[in-house]
């Protein structure tokens, strides 16, 4: 769409909200309600025609859609976070050239930096942000805490940080900075978190390809697999409870497979989806409560999965195949412009990153937290910057 076409459509649409007063939803008997909906949605349909990025553009408006198709029950929340992450990536396009581009990442990585320093004094029990909850034979208590999340708040996001970063530092062109990437390896080592770790051993061998001789480039990843191969084995092997899940997942997904299940349907209860998914079920004697006086009591709990823990299953979900193909069209147009970009070092780095954002969501929902989203974005808009 040409870009004077772009601006008679907003024209006309700003011209045609005069007339808002006249507008109103069938099923909303409230005109005011209704009216804000649709100025609400009118606004975010708008701004989608001048991100300049045409799959970007067609998943706002795919979300628009699914809100308003659903009868705007539920998903104001994905709508208002795509939207504003949306606004992110515009701002971040239009204010940064090729040539800020590492002002962003330094400071990204001098965040990392801090994040390990504060890291180390968790791990000397002097964590003053975060505390941990345990049970003790059921009883709640909050002791201080010892696990070296950083600031992520969970050791699995610190992990996730820590793989995302390799790519990032491994291209910043000194040895100094090298040695920093395989240093990494030690925090991801201490997450036990299998995924994080293979995706950080990929991030940096793709760096590396551009970096390196290809003869010490194959020893290195030969020496790599050796020592991932044995991360899993001792360290962390991966269990298969998600892999039920996502199954089941898959199972439901066909039942809806163009529009999903709608916005944010899967953690919720809505007409349509009368159910949660099942964790697990966990069975407990408590004997030493003193609310029991003291006497046995058999406790059961029951947990739900909140996320499916897996990006592509949780977009198939709730967005629909067309979801699926939004997100594979938008990456399928990030490949042809890191294939016709010149491969300088921020180029690489931020493709390495976008690799390991991929990779993690398999596993993971990074995308879906504020901490992870307010670098992500801007990441990857950069990325479209630099190979412009």
């Amino acid at each position: 769409m040409s870009n004077e076409l772009t601006l008679k459509i907003i024209r006309y649409f700003i011209i045609a909200m005069l007339f808002i007063f006249l507008m109103t939803i069938q099923g909303i008997s409230n005109r005011r309600e209704a009216q804000q909906i649709i100025f609400m949605l009118v606004l975010i349909s708008l701004f989608s025609l001048i991100v300049k990025n045409v799959w970007i553009t067609l998943f706002i408006l795919w979300t628009v859609f699914l809100y308003a198709f659903f009868k705007f029950e539920q998903g104001s929340i994905y709508l208002s976070n795509i939207f504003l992450g949306s606004i992110l990536y515009f701002i971040t396009k239009i204010s940064f050239k090729k040539e800020h581009i590492n002002l962003f990442i330094n400071a990204f990585l001098w965040f990392v930096v801090i994040n390990i320093f504060y890291m180390a004094i968790q791990l000397s029990g002097y964590d003053f942000i975060f505390q941990q909850v345990v049970y003790p034979a059921l009883d709640k208590r909050i002791i201080n805490n010892t696990i070296p999340s950083g600031f992520m708040g969970h050791i699995s996001l610190m992990s996730i940080l820590m793989a995302m970063t390799i790519p990032l530092l491994a291209t910043r062109g000194s040895k100094l900075a090298l040695t920093g990437a395989f240093g990494l390896f030690i925090p991801l080592y201490i997450s036990y978190t299998s995924l994080s770790f293979l995706m950080g051993i990929i991030g940096l061998l793709f760096v590396l390809y551009y970096k390196i001789p290809k003869r010490i480039w194959i020893i290195v990843v030969a020496t790599l697999i050796l020592a991932g191969s044995l991360y899993f084995v001792f360290v962390d092997r991966p269990n298969d409870r998600r892999l039920v899940q996502w199954n089941t997942l898959l199972k439901h997904c066909m039942i809806h497979p163009v529009t999903g299940w709608g916005l944010d349907s899967y953690r919720n209860i809505s007409v349509r989806k009368n159910f949660n998914f099942l964790d697990h079920e966990l069975n407990f004697v408590d004997v030493v409560n003193k609310t029991t006086g003291g006497m046995p009591r058999d406790m059961r709990f029951i947990r739900y999965w909140d996320n499916p823990h897996n990006l592509y299953i949780s977009l198939f979900f709730e967005f629909g195949i067309i979801g699926l193909f939004l997100l594979f069209g938008y990456l399928r147009q990030d490949a042809i412009r890191f294939k016709n970009a010149v491969k300088m070092p921020n180029v690489i780095g931020l493709a390495g990153f976008i690799i390991v954002l991929l990779g993690v969501s398999i596993g993971h929902f990074p995308i879906f937290l504020a901490r992870f989203i307010i670098f992500i974005i801007p990441l990857v808009a950069l990325f479209e910057v630099a190979t412009n």
